[in-house]
């Protein structure tokens, strides 16, 4: 009896996932962030659970934790997308690993979903990236190729005038970026 109940009803069980996205799209980030822990603590879809909890942890400036969250996301299935990586690199940087970061800008630029400022985004990211690593011979590279893309970004215009001042310091001198030894 109590079956038929709940059929005619129609409870059914908590999307969870779903539940997370609403708070988060109401920039409710800790709320939004239980429920998709909810998720993964119950195995549903974790992939996507887990980049759910990687979005409320940048939103909340949580760099470190969400670079994890978004590594758990690939490793459990979740699609990589140009805005994973934007967001990896993004966190690579906050956290002092500029290697890391152009590593994902540079790989980012390369899925079939990013739209042309996603692309810019990440491209001027990845030349802030090496600029970081004192790098600017590839630095100034990336920079003119990205003036001659984009030529009406005067932001960008200005830090190749920047580059242009700057000791030519790169893979191929000494002042190049350094290696960890790994």
């Amino acid at each position: 009896m109590l079956l038929a109940v709940l059929i005619f009803c129609g409870c059914k069980k908590e999307d969870k996932i779903a539940d997370g996205a609403v708070l988060l799209e109401q920039e409710r980030y800790i709320e939004a962030q239980e429920k998709f822990q909810e998720a993964v603590d119950e195995r549903e879809n974790l992939g996507e659970a887990y980049r759910g909890i990687g979005i409320c942890q940048w939103e909340q400036e949580n760099y470190q934790e969400a670079a994890s969250s978004f590594g758990a996301a690939l490793d459990h299935g979740a699609e990589e997308t140009a805005t994973i990586y934007n967001l990896l690199g993004i966190c690579e940087m906050k956290m002092g690993n500029p290697e890391r970061a152009a590593y994902y800008f540079e790989n980012g630029r390369a899925f079939p979903d990013a739209e042309t400022e996603l692309l810019k985004e990440m491209a001027f990211n990845e030349i802030a990236a090496y600029e970081e690593m004192e790098d600017y011979s590839s630095a100034k590279a990336k920079l003119e190729e990205y003036v001659q893309k984009y030529p009406d970004d005067e932001r960008a215009a200005k830090e190749l005038d920047f580059l242009k001042t700057q000791a030519p310091k790169g893979p191929d001198t000494d002042g190049g970026a350094q290696t960890s030894g790994e």
